[in-house]
C-alpha cells in the first residue's frame, strides 16, 4: 500500500490526458453546435498548468454548396476547457472570416505556444515564427474571458501603440498637424508598415520591440518607388496600403498598358518583390476583346487546350493516389491508406470543391469556346467528379472501419451532397451510409438509407446482405 501522503500526492496529480479532454469536449452541445457535423480537418492541444485549463484549436471545412464555393476554404476555434472533465469554462473563439491583422488564416496555424502569466490570465501565441499573435484568457469573478490580439476591431497603430510613437520619433518634428498614414500589417511576421498618402515612401516597424528597421525600409522603399518611376514617372506615386499587405499595383494610361506589380514577403521576412512590365502597343479592338477574355493575349483554342489539359492532369493525378491508397488498404497497410485519403482530403477542399462548382463548361472564368474540345472538356471534369465522389466514398469507409464515426459522417456527407450537386451517382454510398448510420444507433436515417441503396443496382450478396440488416432493424423499431 503507498503511503498516505503519497497516495494523496498521486491523487492530486493525476490529471486526465488530453484525449480525454478532447472526448469529452466533443460531446458538449457547445462543440457541436459549432462543428455542425463537419469533418475535423485538424486538432491541437496544449497545456496551461499555471491557470488549471487546457486549450484546443480545431479546423473545420467551411460550408459548401454547389452555387457557392469562396474563401475561407476553412474555418476553425480555439476552445478552452476545464482538464478535469473537458467542458468548455468560456464561450469559443471562433473564426469564419480571413483575419485582417496579418495573423495565419485558418488552417495554417502551425503550433501553439503556452504563455503563462499568472493564477489569473494567461495566453496562447498562434502566430508563425516570431509573429504576435495571441488568444488571451483573463479571469474574472470566476468567468473567464477570451480575446484575440491583435484585435481585428482596431487599427495596427491603435493595437501596437508604441510602435506608432517609435516612428513618429524616428521621423523627427513636423510643420503642424498630425502625420496623414495608413498602417498595414505584414502576414505571417512581427513586422508593421506604414506610408504616408502622397509621396513614394514605406516604414517597416517591428511590433515586438517597436523599432523602427531603417534599413528595410530604405530598401522596401527603393525596390516600390524604382519599379514605379520606371513606367510611370509622372504618376501619382502614392502607397495606398490594405490593412494586410499582399501587394501593391499601378498601372499606367492608354494602350501600352504599362504596369508595376509588387508582392510582399509571405514568410515572416520584411521584404517585398517587384517587376515593371512596360507594356506594348494594343489596338482598340485587340483591348476590348482583352478585356472580355480576362485580359490575356491568348487566342480561344489555347485556353481551351490548356483547359483540357489542366483537367486531364488532375484526373491523373487523383487516379494515382486513389489506386495508391487502395492497394495499401488491401495489402493490409490501413493506417498508410487512411492518411493518404486523408491528405488527398485537403486537396478535395481547395480545389474539388472549385471543380465540381463550375459548369460545365467554365473554369477559371472563361468558357470553352471550341465545338470540337468542349465534349473532351466536359467528359474530363465527369470523369473527375466520379473520382472525387469514389475517394470521399473510400475514405469515409476506411474512417467507419476504425470507428471514427463522426468523422465518417462527415466524409460520407460530403460525398453525399457532391453526387446531389452534379447528378452523379454511386450506388455503394447509400450501403456505407446505413452501415455507419446502424452502428451510430440511428435507426430511422440507416433504414432510409439501406431502402434508398435497394432502390439502385447491386449484387445478389449487397442485396442479401441489406435486406438481412433492414429486417433487424425495422423489427426493433417496431
Amino acid at each position: 500500500m503507498l503511503p498516505l501522503l503519497l497516495s494523496l500526492l498521486v491523487a492530486a496529480g493525476a490529471m486526465p490526458s488530453p484525449e480525454i479532454s478532447s472526448a469529452n469536449l466533443k460531446k458538449t452541445s457547445a462543440f457541436q453546435d459549432w462543428r455542425r457535423g463537419r469533418f475535423l480537418v485538424e486538432e491541437q492541444w496544449v497545456e496551461l498548468p499555471e491557470v488549471g485549463l487546457r486549450v484546443g484549436y480545431f479546423v473545420v471545412p467551411s460550408p459548401w454548396t454547389r452555387d457557392r464555393v469562396e474563401p475561407p476554404l476553412f474555418h476553425d476555434a480555439f476552445f478552452v476547457v476545464d482538464p478535469r472533465t473537458g467542458q468548455p469554462v468560456a464561450p469559443a473563439l471562433v473564426r469564419t472570416s480571413l483575419p485582417l491583422n496579418g495573423c495565419p488564416t485558418m488552417g495554417e496555424v502551425a503550433r501553439l505556444v503556452p504563455e503563462p502569466e499568472s493564477a489569473t490570465s494567461a495566453a496562447i501565441r498562434f502566430g508563425n515564427g516570431p509573429q504576435r499573435c495571441l488568444v488571451r484568457l483573463q479571469r474574472k469573478q470566476k468567468v473567464w474571458g477570451v480575446s484575440h490580439f491583435p484585435d481585428e476591431g482596431r487599427s495596427p497603430e491603435e493595437a501596437f501603440p508604441e510602435a506608432a510613437v517609435a516612428l513618429e520619433k524616428a521621423l523627427g518634428p513636423r510643420d503642424g498637424g498630425a502625420r496623414d498614414l495608413t498602417w498595414a500589417y505584414l502576414p505571417n511576421s512581427r513586422w508593421l508598415l506604414a506610408a504616408p498618402r502622397d509621396g513614394c515612401s514605406l516604414w517597416v516597424i517591428d511590433s515586438v520591440s517597436s523599432k523602427v528597421d531603417a534599413m528595410a525600409s530604405e530598401a522596401m522603399t527603393r525596390k516600390i518607388c524604382a519599379c514605379v518611376e520606371e513606367i510611370l514617372p509622372d504618376a501619382d506615386e502614392s502607397i495606398s496600403l490594405s490593412r494586410v499587405a499582399d501587394s501593391l499595383s499601378w498601372s499606367g494610361g492608354g494602350t501600352a498598358l504599362p504596369t508595376c506589380d509588387c508582392t510582399f514577403a509571405q514568410k515572416g521576412e520584411a521584404d517585398v518583390t517587384c517587376e515593371a512590365y512596360m507594356g506594348r502597343t494594343y489596338s482598340l479592338p485587340q483591348i476590348e476583346e482583352m478585356q472580355e477574355s480576362g485580359w490575356t493575349t491568348e487566342s480561344s483554342a489555347d485556353r481551351d487546350l490548356k483547359e483540357l489539359e489542366g483537367l486531364h492532369r488532375i484526373r491523373q493525378d487523383l487516379l494515382a493516389v486513389s489506386e495508391s491508397a487502395l492497394t495499401q488498404w488491401s495489402t493490409g497497410q490501413q493506417e498508410a491508406a487512411l492518411s493518404e485519403w486523408t491528405t488527398i482530403y485537403r486537396t478535395w477542399l481547395a480545389e474539388g470543391r472549385l471543380i465540381a462548382g463550375a459548369p460545365l463548361d467554365l473554369r477559371n472564368g472563361f468558357r470553352v469556346v471550341s465545338d470540337i474540345l468542349r465534349p473532351q472538356v466536359d467528359q474530363q471534369r465527369e470523369a473527375i467528379i466520379d473520382l472525387w465522389a469514389e475517394i470521399l466514398n473510400n475514405l469515409g469507409f476506411a474512417l467507419w472501419s476504425h470507428k471514427e464515426w463522426f468523422q465518417a459522417q462527415a466524409v460520407l456527407d460530403d460525398c453525399l451532397a457532391l453526387l446531389t450537386a452534379t447528378g452523379h451517382e454511386r450506388d455503394v454510398l447509400y450501403l456505407n451510409r446505413g452501415d455507419l448510420f446502424r452502428d451510430m444507433g440511428k435507426g430511422p436515417e440507416a433504414i432510409n438509407a439501406y431502402r434508398s441503396f435497394l432502390l439502385r443496382k447491386s449484387t445478389a450478396a449487397q442485396r442479401k446482405y441489406v435486406e438481412r440488416e433492414l429486417r433487424k432493424l425495422e423489427q426493433r423499431s417496431k
